[in-house]
């Protein structure tokens, strides 16, 4: 009967360390530490999807737009030529901390350029919707 009584003893103690060792060791994996060279390479790309984005602006700029479209066509654009400025300060630094910064300004600007045009270039609905009889 002691026997029995000590094995659920240590039975028990064991399965209470290790719960409490999965709970509180959790994650604890390490961050990849980002280099100059990843930023380098993260900087190339953007300016990549800026070179796109321009592209992209151009072809709405020649396409008749609706009315107000003009607008967000021109905040888009101050916007890209913001993200290129962050991005031709990012080429001529060497601080990490002040790349990553920049990279996400510029990455924040992309994302609300990408906004406004696919805004400025879409198609209003209709009234009465497809197919619909406006009633």
């Amino acid at each position: 009967m002691k026997i029995r009584v000590i094995i659920w003893t240590i039975t028990a103690i064991l399965v209470v360390v290790g719960t409490l060792f999965l709970l509180l060791g959790g994650k604890r994996t390490q961050r990849k530490i980002i280099t100059f060279k990843d930023l380098q390479y993260q900087t190339q790309r953007t300016e990549q999807n800026i070179n796109e984005l321009f592209a992209r602006l151009a072809q709405a700029r020649a396409v008749p737009l609706p009315p107000g479209s003009s607008q967000l066509i021109t905040e888009a654009e101050a916007q890209l030529n913001q993200a290129r400025d962050l991005i031709e300060k990012n080429k001529q630094t060497t601080d990490i901390k002040t790349m990553g910064k920049n990279l996400r300004l510029a990455h924040r600007l992309l994302t609300k350029t990408r906004r406004l045009l696919r805004t400025a270039t879409r198609p209003k609905p209709l009234i009465g919707g497809p197919g619909g009889s406006g009633g």
